[in-house]
């Protein structure tokens, strides 16, 4: 018993730790960038803006390299990439699609590629700016801690709400996605809300499917790239987040259903 609590606290502390390293790395150069008013879409403020934005993953590299601790890995197997791939890539689709926009994918579609620089430019920008530059701090470093104490459900709330809050700073920062949002707005609000059942959804698929990091930067990849695919969604945002939440829904029920009976 005695043990335990001493690992918890540990582990509490190794989390700490985390979160002031992450955001050193993520919120002061974004401040630095807010207060300057530099450009952020080019030069030398894209490059800060970057670096920030790859705080979580740097963070996880910095903890792992510090208390020299081994990195989990996944297990190959294709069940993983087709599921990440799926979830990420359904409820923006599904959204598109209920909400009669599905004609005007390809024109939107073929604009954004274009403007990415190609296929080969959208893929690498899809890639890096989220999925590899967070997750291997989010499901890298902290899923794996959390889940230690935690079920899924616990886990998911707790890491979807830490998601959420290191994005808030990105709503005051002009030139971002998300300060052209709007942080009260159906646009914002929806986003944060999303960030908890997506984060069930790649809990799922790192754990269950056992595909560790790739598996999340996938989900994440898949979700990134078909909302920008996609026309604006505006008012269907909310079939987004209710598509997103049925499926997180959908698959806690299988996943419970094949868990042993001595693990639910």
């Amino acid at each position: 018993m005695a043990r335990a609590a001493e690992a918890w606290t540990v582990i509490k502390r190794r989390l700490v730790e985390f979160a002031v390293v992450c955001l050193v790395l993520t919120w002061v150069p974004w401040a630095v960038l807010g207060l300057s008013g530099a450009n952020v879409d080019e030069g030398a403020g894209s490059l800060v803006f970057s670096l920030a934005a790859s705080g979580p993953s740097l963070a996880a590299l910095v903890m792992w390299l510090r208390h020299r601790e081994r990195r989990r890995r996944g297990h190959w197997s294709w069940r993983w990439p087709v599921a990440a791939v799926g979830l990420g890539a359904l409820a923006p689709f599904a959204a598109c699609v209920l909400s009669g926009r599905l004609p005007d994918l390809p024109g939107h579609a073929s604009s954004v590629v274009a403007g990415a620089g190609g296929v080969l430019g959208a893929a690498a920008y899809t890639f890096l700016a989220g999925p590899v530059s967070e997750e291997f701090g989010w499901r890298g470093y902290v899923q794996p801690r959390l889940r230690q104490y935690y079920g899924p459900l616990g886990t998911s709330l707790i890491l979807g709400a830490a998601w959420g809050l290191w994005h808030v700073p990105l709503y005051f920062l002009p030139g971002t996605g998300q300060h052209d949002d709007g942080l009260f707005t159906e646009q914002g609000l929806t986003f944060f809300l999303a960030l908890f059942p997506l984060t069930y959804l790649m809990l799922f698929v790192t754990e269950r499917l056992r595909g560790g990091v790739p598996a999340a930067i996938l989900v994440h990849a898949a979700w990134n790239l078909t909302e920008q695919l996609v026309p604006p969604l505006g008012h269907a945002v909310w079939l987004e987040l209710l598509v997103v939440t049925a499926t997180a829904v959908a698959v806690g029920s299988y996943w419970r259903r094949t868990l042993p009976a001595t693990v639910r």
